[in-house]
């Protein structure tokens, strides 16, 4: 009963967050084809054994009329098997849906929410909205394979009530090992979720530090490492789908395995007709697959329960904790006001109980080890993330960004300067901004309608469009993270002169202060005993 009730619960919350249109109809539907393929089923049992015998259990007007006209049989057939494939097309429409639909709400909730890290979101949008879509799917099977196991248990009881006797007791003996494989495939997909986000986690370090591990020599370190958790993978995997396997086979294997000690020791060919055997086979073939599919529907609930993470997510997050007010205090950009962070699913606060200012058209630096948390700040800076507690008070929305790695576009120059923009801009301001930055060594590369990519422009040439593509959009405020790492000093010192000359507020991380002179406060975060420490010098 337990069992029963924890996937009536995850039926119910899991309902909230999947829209899809239809949803509860679909999987209606596949009941009403499931319980066809049911009759379907025992009329073709019964014509096959009206062929090889007059033995057969029931006679009614339809039996009859069957009988009458055999040559009805292979139309039957057909159809059996026509509505198997309605029922294999409506469950794969349903999990398609479901899974367009809940990337779409995921998306929009990461948008809109934020405090989730980059893996957290890549996870919930691929591998959740995958998991849950398949979810439905399973629920659709499994549904139609409870009607059809009452359906053909209803039918053995009224053909022939010793069958009754037969069924109990398999049903008795099915219970304890469903139960059984049930607990231990909630383990064990646990444990294959966990090393699923281990492999994850190695593969996107791995990718993001590719030169460096070479460089250390580093790689057969690495590889063995990731190797580990690819065997811990394989191993929990496996044992997941033997569970799997053996709880779709027990109750054939059972079926078979009484029929032949029946038959050998008890002598109850005597009792049983051909037609109950048929319909016996597909009543456990059923059980096989009703015990497959809730082997599978519990084995989703680790990854239903991390769904559900999002509504405690909704109740932490507080969209008020980062306010626009263009009223305040002239001399400052930002206000940060008692402020806490820590991330989605996170119990450890990454901040606590900040307090301090960013001056209004100002340059403002901020240093720190990696993972100190210095890109986290411009996230709560700019509403991208909202503060646990307390908040931050920004006196503009109009936020400029540049990284340390550009984005370029598969397009014209145009196209890649204006993306994003909201405000019209003629051809004109566009050379400007190309002739102030030095984007190209003479006027002829310089063409707007010019096709450009990543592998047609320099490192430097890409960086100094993304400063343009801020700057156009005319930003009061620009977040600027490592972004002249990748550039060589002439262009650097010719950035930071437009960037000087220019009314806005420039908040910017780096790990090479040294390279800044004009600069109104110095941010450090320093991590001690796993807590950060901000200092702040003017």
């Amino acid at each position: 009963m337990n069992q029963l009730k924890v996937f009536v619960n995850d039926l119910i919350k899991v309902s909230k967050f999947t829209k899809t249109k239809n949803k509860k109809l679909r999987i209606f539907i596949t009941g009403i084809i499931s319980n066809l393929i049911v009759l379907l089923d025992i009329l073709i049992i019964l014509s096959f054994t009206k062929v090889f015998s007059d033995d057969i259990s029931i006679n009614n007007f339809i039996t009859i009329f069957l009988f009458e006209n055999i040559y009805l049989l292979p139309f039957l057939v057909i159809f059996r098997f026509g509505c198997i494939y309605y029922e294999k097309i409506n469950i794969t429409k349903l999990r398609l849906e479901v899974e367009e639909n809940l990337r779409d709400q995921l998306i929009e909730e990461i948008f809109s929410k934020g405090n989730y890290s980059s893996s957290d979101a890549y996870f919930y949008i691929n591998t959740i909205a995958g998991q849950v879509s398949s979810f439905y799917s399973t629920l659709a099977t499994f549904i139609g394979s409870v009607l059809q196991v009452f359906a053909y248990t209803i039918y053995l009881i009224f053909t022939d009530f010793n069958s009754l006797i037969i069924l109990s007791g398999g049903i008795a003996i099915l219970y304890f090992p469903t139960i059984y494989i049930i607990k231990q495939g909630r383990k064990t997909s646990h444990k294959t979720y966990l090393t699923s986000q281990e492999i994850s986690e190695k593969i996107e370090k791995i990718v993001d530090n590719l030169y460096l591990i070479k460089i250390l020599n580093l790689a057969h370190q690495e590889l063995t490492n990731f190797r580990k958790s690819l065997k811990n993978y394989y191993d929990s995997t496996l044992v997941n789908i033997k569970l799997g396997s053996i709880s779709a086979i027990i109750p054939n294997f059972l079926t078979f395995f009484g029929l032949s000690l029946a038959i050998v020791f008890l002598d109850v060919v005597k009792y049983i007709t051909l037609d109950f055997i048929g319909v016996a086979l597909r009543l456990f073939q059923a059980l096989g697959v009703l015990n497959s599919n809730l082997h599978l529907v519990s084995a989703y609930h680790v990854y239903l329960e991390k769904l559900f993470l999002l509504e405690k997510n909704k109740e932490i997050v507080q969209t008020t904790n980062f306010v626009i007010d263009e009223n305040i205090e002239d001399s400052i950009a930002i206000q940060v006001n008692n402020l806490d962070f820590k991330y989605f699913n996170s119990d450890v606060n990454i901040f606590e109980n900040l307090n301090f200012s960013i001056s209004k058209n100002k340059h403002t630096v901020i240093t720190g080890s990696n993972g100190s948390g210095k890109s986290t700040l411009l996230g709560l800076f700019s509403g991208i993330f909202y503060a646990t507690k307390g908040n931050v008070v920004s006196y503009s929305d109009k936020f400029g960004f540049v990284g340390a790695v550009p984005m370029i576009l598969n397009g014209s120059l145009r196209e890649n300067l204006l993306y994003g923009n909201l405000h019209e801009k003629d051809d004109n301001q566009l050379k400007t901004y190309i002739e102030k930055f030095q984007v190209f060594n003479n006027e002829n590369e310089g063409s707007l309608d010019k096709n450009v990519s990543n592998k047609s422009l320099s490192t430097g040439q890409m960086q100094k469009i993304s400063f343009i593509r801020a700057l156009l959009n005319d930003i009061d405020i620009l977040l600027l993270d490592e972004s002249l790492s990748n550039v060589d000093n002439k262009s650097k010192e010719n950035i930071l002169n437009v960037l000087d000359s220019l009314d806005i507020t420039i908040i910017n991380i780096t790990h090479n202060i040294d390279d800044y002179e004009n600069i109104d406060k110095h941010i450090k975060i320093e991590i001690e005993n796993e807590k950060r420490i901000v200092s702040y010098a003017n």
